[in-house]
């Protein structure tokens, strides 16, 4: 495969006093397979599977300049099938995650190969877990906020379906050289009745399991909704703690969880209205109009704070549709220095349709743009929308980053939206045989921590081949995305 030294440099813009650019790859003729690894070391990579089922890394320098390709060797062996799980920058190295179905034993092996920037296997490849396949219902891998350590866990099922599930879980140092922890932990609540969303651990080696659990016929009768999200802590040392987030006669519609950088854990969430009686209106049920956010001290496991604010300004006054109600989703959230917090939020919803013989489908729904800024005090500093309509762009979310005190948010729309800055300036899209993809445009959308919010166009498609495909690209760090345009890479960078 042959490679041209050239650079596509699309845009250099002002946008509140900051340089905003992006550098195109020449066209790599990939047909698309490559998925994005991460940028360091002042490189970017991509990863590809070959034909022949090998792991291959393509190395980029800071304008996207292709600089070389390797052969990932795993020193696995040629009879191991495994899979790339996912892959971690830490230090001078990069840490690769394969799994493996193991049909004769019977097991599921997680395997952890370290190489250098340059793909050079540094040390023989290592076995981090290994579980019986048949009782595990899912695992996964992870990183703490200071990324000192690294960790496995698994899930396993309960023997009697009315026993609670397991969590097995090793922690190791970044450099995997030794192992820290390692514990089997049974589940505080019937496995039925509970679904594991992730785990995590912080800075102290405490292991955090989120769950979403339904509720006993005795907790029901509270006025709150029929299930809730828990996080259950392992301390390193000291006994098991619950945190459960529930809310009267609310509903959490979407949330995330983050440990961050000042060692605390933040809940997030949107909150819907419960609807009860069958006179109630129901176009309320479709509106997340409360923000909810929640810190706890990874130190102590006491809440530091908690407040819930009201984000119904983020809906327009009067609706004449139930279908007109989108309600709003958590996509990312950011902690500044001073403990203050700016959550980025895309309206969404799926709604399914009924179709002849039950071959029904789902239309999904991607509306307004919102990032709300809080200090400190959780107080909010501003709570700021941008209107977009996108049922005809191939692209329906978004991506954002943050870079020192400001918000951006990238996504695609189409063009004659550039000027859109309210409800009633936005310009619908229809789907019909009249339209193209070259009407479409790659927006950028920064909020200032004051609120201020600038809308404009990176770059029209009707100028450049060039499309990204939002769900292959990736935020790499504060300020830097990799975009994937299939048979190109881009670097956007904000300075």
């Amino acid at each position: 495969m042959k490679y041209l030294n050239l650079v596509f440099f699309l845009f250099c813009i002002n946008s509140f006093s900051q340089s905003i650019s992006v550098n195109w790859s020449d066209k790599m003729k990939n047909n698309g397979d490559e998925v994005i690894v991460g940028g360091k070391y002042g490189n970017y990579y991509t990863r590809n599977v070959t034909k022949d089922n090998n792991v291959t890394f393509k190395t980029f320098d800071s304008k996207a300049v292709f600089k070389k390709e390797t052969e990932a060797d795993f020193k696995l062996g040629k009879k191991v099938e495994y899979t790339y799980v996912k892959n971690m920058m830490i230090g001078k190295n990069i840490i690769n995650f394969l799994g493996e179905e193991k049909r004769k034993t019977k097991t599921f092996s997680v395997y952890a190969s370290i190489t250098n920037k340059d793909f050079v296997p540094q040390g023989e490849t290592l076995v981090l877990s290994e579980v019986n396949e048949k009782s595990m219902v899912n695992y996964g891998i992870g990183m703490s906020p200071d990324s000192t350590k690294v960790y496995v866990w698994s899930q396993i099922k309960a023997e009697k379906k009315k026993n609670p599930n397991s969590i097995q879980y090793k922690i190791f140092d970044a450099g995997l050289k030794n192992l820290l922890t390692e514990k089997t932990v049974e589940l505080p609540h019937d496995s039925k009745d509970s679904f594991v969303y992730d785990c995590l651990i912080d800075d102290f080696e405490n292991f955090y399991v989120a769950s979403e659990i339904m509720k006993s016929d005795d907790e029901q009768q509270r006025e709150e909704s029929e299930t809730y999200t828990n996080i259950t802590i392992y301390p390193k040392k000291g006994e098991m703690k619950k945190i459960p987030y529930t809310f009267k006669n609310k509903m959490i519609d979407s949330f995330m969880f983050q440990l961050t950088k000042s060692n605390t854990l933040v809940f997030t969430g949107f909150l819907s209205p419960i609807i009860k009686g069958f006179l109630k209106s129901k176009k309320r049920e479709l509106v997340s109009d409360e923000l909810a956010v929640v810190k706890t001290d990874c130190k102590t496991f006491a809440e530091k704070q908690n407040k819930i604010i009201n984000a119904s300004t983020l809906y327009p006054d009067k609706v004449s549709k139930v279908s007109e109600y989108v309600p709003f989703k958590v996509r990312n959230f950011y902690e500044q220095k001073d403990g203050s917090l700016s959550i980025v939020a895309e309206q969404y919803k799926s709604v399914y349709h009924s179709g002849y013989k039950g071959n029904g489908y789902y239309v999904y729904y991607y509306c307004d743009i919102a990032v709300i800024n809080l200090d400190n005090k959780l107080d909010v500093k501003a709570m700021v929308k941008m209107p977009k309509f996108q049922k005809d762009v191939k692209n329906p979310s978004i991506l954002s980053t943050t870079y020192k005190d400001k918000t951006y948010v990238i996504y695609e729309d189409e063009t004659k939206n550039e000027t859109a800055v309210t409800d009633k300036d936005v310009k619908k899209s229809t789907t019909s045989i009249f339209s193209k993809d070259n009407n479409n445009s790659l927006f950028l959308v920064t909020v200032s921590a004051k609120g201020e919010m600038k809308k404009e166009i990176i770059y029209s498609y009707d100028k450049s081949p060039i499309r990204p495909n939002f769900y292959k690209c990736k935020t790499v760090k504060d300020g830097e995305i990799m975009l994937h345009a299939d048979d190109y890479l881009g670097i956007l960078k904000i300075k």
